[in-house]
């Protein structure tokens, strides 16, 4: 799936040698900012122990579940009769999708195709969210209508539910038609009409398919665990046994308004109230982090460490050297470390980082930048 920030690389350069040779001492991983689960997923299927998911955010745990929670393989095709072919059917048979399947593109003004697929998708659905909050905008009217076909006839049990529930949100990854994240959608203007074309033309049943046959065979060897919640609370409760990985946010600007779609595909809700271009939920349905915010993420930072130290957890930190848009950076947080560990840096990785927001007019969408990697063990 796509994921900014995503640590799929680094694990290829260095980081996952060091995270398994640490791993050897440990009883147990814990990836407080589990993201897009790259980090959780590998440690659950290369080393014997179980993992520990955090995240403020739903869509992350359930990514991180649908593989660090089982030790077995799922069949993709049993899944894909049962549950994706059971939505097409229902679906099909939906009057609102006899209407989204007869507004196809044309090849007329995609700016009047796209403001008559809004207009479609105000038409009230008892189905899911996507239709209402996001039809028209980040999907076509089909996708959308797929994808809450597809969420509302999940598989009620785990580890079913939860295997199924990532390939949509992977899926959304996909398809959606924005900018690399769900921040705000392509808008039909002559710069950007033939990216909404792509995006909207991509099927969803097919990328849950694909996303299915990629998940289902991959599993942990050791049943891990996952939490919704605030890194600074879990902390509290790890111990010297815990290997404790830590890639907290490098942006000023809350990551809950660039993945607010995948959000909502977790929480499974029937409705939601949006506003604004980027179709934002209230802000108080938005998890905050107090590591994207400017004034706090220094003293948040200081609260992390010094409360895994007192719990003697040894850490592994990535973030990248130069200085971070939310105030903080390699430098700084190898001297704040010092206080409490022994730091020893293990490499640094060239790479390129979404600025989260840029569009390339104003300012770059994506910039060269090289991200260090941290050994902390405590005093």
């Amino acid at each position: 799936m796509k994921y900014m920030g995503s640590k799929r690389s680094m694990l290829k350069n260095g980081l996952g040698q060091l995270l398994i040779h640490q791993a050897q001492t440990a009883e147990r991983f814990v990836d407080l900012f589990t993201g897009g689960g790259f980090v959780a997923w590998y440690i659950a299927e290369n080393v014997n122990m179980p993992v520990l998911a955090v995240d403020l955010q739903e869509y992350a745990t359930t990514l991180a579940k649908a593989i660090i929670c089982r030790t077995k393989i799922l069949d993709p095709f049993a899944l894909i009769t049962a549950w994706i072919q059971k939505a097409v059917d229902e679906r099909n048979g939906s009057k609102l999708w006899g209407e989204a399947a007869r507004l196809k593109y044309s090849g007329a003004d995609i700016k009047e195709w796209v403001e008559k697929s809004r207009k479609l998708c105000k038409k009230p659905s008892e189905v899911g969210p996507i239709w209402n909050a996001y039809g028209g905008h980040y999907f076509s009217p089909s996708q959308a209508l797929t994808f809450d076909f597809l969420i509302s006839r999940l598989p009620k049990d785990d580890p079913e539910k939860s295997v199924c529930l990532a390939a949509c949100i992977s899926a959304a990854t996909e398809c959606v038609a924005a900018p690399g994240h769900t921040a705000q959608p392509f808008q039909p203007t002559e710069s950007a009409s033939r990216f909404i074309l792509e995006a909207w033309s991509r099927d969803p049943i097919l990328y849950c398919q694909k996303a299915l046959e990629t998940i289902c065979p991959r599993h942990a060897r050791i049943a891990g665990h996952t939490i919704t919640a605030d890194a600074l609370v879990v902390a509290q409760e790890l111990n010297k046994q815990d290997l404790v990985f830590i890639d907290p946010p490098y942006s000023n600007v809350q990551y809950s308004r660039f993945y607010h779609v995948l959000e909502t595909i977790a929480r499974d809700q029937r409705q939601i109230t949006v506003s604004g271009i980027g179709r934002y939920p209230p802000i108080k349905e938005r998890p905050q982090s107090k590591f994207s915010n400017i004034g706090q993420s220094k003293k948040a930072l200081r609260d992390l460490l010094e409360t895994l130290a007192s719990q003697g957890c040894n850490i592994i930190f990535t973030f990248p050297s130069g200085a971070a848009s939310n105030g903080l950076s390699g430098d700084y947080i190898k001297q704040m470390a010092n206080e409490w560990f022994c730091v020893e840096d293990h490499t640094t990785i060239e790479g390129r980082f979404s600025t989260l927001g840029g569009n390339n007019t104003k300012r770059d969408a994506r910039k060269k930048s090289s991200e260090i990697i941290l050994l902390m063990k405590p005093r």
